[in-house]
């Protein structure tokens, strides 16, 4: 087992680790933006399942950032988490250090408050933790058309389509409720008594309204975004101006 040194030294590790998967996460963003600026579809998917693992590589940094958060969980706390982390994957370990978070916060003298609260952030979990690492699980093990079942004796046809139909903006949208998933959980560590009472609705009204605004974004949208947009010269733009009056 670790001791505050050593959480101390991973947490600044994983910060560190984090920053830097930030500014690969934009490199790679603009070679898809320039790929698609040039309607290079082909380049363009290559370079997103490239940033697909940069997310998963960049969202398990995190989770391992959150979980070493100094004044948080005690040093057993971490270890378990870390063994299911290990055991059972990503997703089990960030339900494992909600529950251990969790049993810190009051109730607020409502039997439903907590359960409510675990029920909608394991939601959260499952969709953009669990899923996105399904995809990266596949992507690292170099199934990028077609995939394979866990026994790799037959094709996983779900899968094949996921991975084949992925783009960016999917993956930023990933990008985006983990973010805030991530710092709910924080908070939650850091304070289950008052911030994260205080800011735990807000957070979930943000990210709801983050992904109903995210969910009419297409790739199509995107290229209309990235397109550059037609300029008039001076003497098309007068002459339009004079007829119209």
């Amino acid at each position: 087992m670790i001791d505050r040194e050593q959480q101390l030294a991973v947490y600044r590790a994983q910060t560190e680790n984090v920053r830097a998967l930030g500014k690969a996460w934009t490199q790679v963003e603009r070679a898809i933006n320039e790929a698609l600026r040039k309607d290079n579809r082909d380049v363009a998917g290559g370079l997103t399942k490239c940033l697909a693992l940069v997310f998963s590589a960049w969202a398990e940094s995190n989770f391992s950032k959150i979980i070493h958060t100094p004044y948080g969980f005690e040093l057993d706390e971490i270890e378990q988490i870390k063994n299911t982390w290990s055991q059972s994957g990503i997703g089990e370990g960030w339900k494992t250090a909600l529950e251990v978070a969790l049993r810190k916060a009051p109730s607020r003298g409502k039997s439903n408050y907590l359960p409510n609260i675990r029920l909608t952030i394991t939601r959260i979990i499952e969709l953009y933790a669990i899923a996105p690492s399904l995809v990266r699980n596949k992507l690292a093990h170099g199934q990028w058309a077609i995939t394979l079942n866990r026994e790799n004796t037959r094709v996983n046809q779900d899968l094949t389509l996921t991975v084949c139909n992925i783009d960016c903006v999917q993956v930023d949208r990933w990008r985006e409720a983990h973010r805030i998933l991530a710092e709910m959980m924080e908070t939650l560590i850091e304070s289950p008594e008052r911030a994260f009472h205080r800011d735990y609705w807000g957070a979930i009204a943000r990210l709801e309204t983050e992904l109903v605004r995210r969910e009419t974004w297409t790739i199509d949208t995107k290229l209309a975004r990235l397109r550059p947009k037609p300029v008039l010269s001076r003497q098309n733009g007068s002459a339009a101006a004079s007829s119209g009056g």
